[in-house]
């Protein structure tokens, strides 16, 4: 048997006065969650010496990776890399998110998530594809994971600040110019890895941290 709603799902605005105020709650709320931002500084500043750790690890480790031989080490070590990258900064975010009076959890947060993802799960499709075909993809994995980060960032930037735009523009600039690197050049995939995930990270969490709090 049909049973009528107590209330419609719907209602509609009936005067300018309503609506104008609708669009004033709708108007604070947007730029509240733009001018207290839940990042960290302080986690950007981590990530990015993670980073640099990781290229020195490379270095001394597995020596001139990505190589055939050491994928897996390889692998392994700069997915260690990024898990402690996420740990840190899920917990700086959600200390940061308390502080602003917001929850890591939020419907933004939940927005960020997805806009991050696709970027994430390609870098992971790609790093599984040098996984199975090392020969084929070599150094330029890490222009590739360059390219992905960027896809991501630029993604979250949309729901977020200006400053994670511009780090996902610069990233994009970087993976870009890594994938055109000749073999053998002084400057290699490596260094710009150390410059991007580690410098850049730390230049951003640096202001961030200057600019909307640690």
């Amino acid at each position: 048997m049909y049973q009528q709603q107590d209330r419609p799902v719907f209602r509609v605005v009936t005067s300018a006065g309503e609506a104008e105020e609708h669009l004033r709650v709708i108007r604070q709320a947007m730029e509240r969650s733009t001018r207290h931002s839940t990042l960290s500084g302080l986690s950007g500043v981590i990530v990015g010496l993670l980073a640099l750790v990781g290229c020195v690890a490379t270095r001394l480790v597995i020596g001139g990776a990505p190589d055939p031989d050491w994928k897996f080490a390889f692998v392994g070590l700069w997915t260690g890399i990024m898990v402690l990258c996420f740990v840190t900064d899920f917990l700086f975010t959600k200390r940061r998110a308390a502080r602003v009076g917001k929850t890591a959890f939020s419907p933004l947060g939940k927005h960020l998530a997805r806009a991050a993802a696709p970027g994430f799960i390609a870098g992971a499709a790609m790093t599984l594809f040098y996984v199975l075909n090392p020969q084929m993809l070599g150094s330029y994995l890490y222009g590739v994971w360059m390219l992905c980060y960027a896809a991501s960032l630029l993604s979250v930037g949309m729901f977020s600040v200006r400053e994670v735009s511009v780090l996902g523009w610069a990233f994009l600039a970087a993976g870009a110019l890594t994938l055109m690197i000749p073999p053998g050049f002084v400057f290699g995939p490596r260094a710009m890895m150390a410059l991007t995930f580690g410098g850049f990270h730390i230049v951003y969490g640096a202001w961030m941290g200057h600019r909307y709090g640690w």
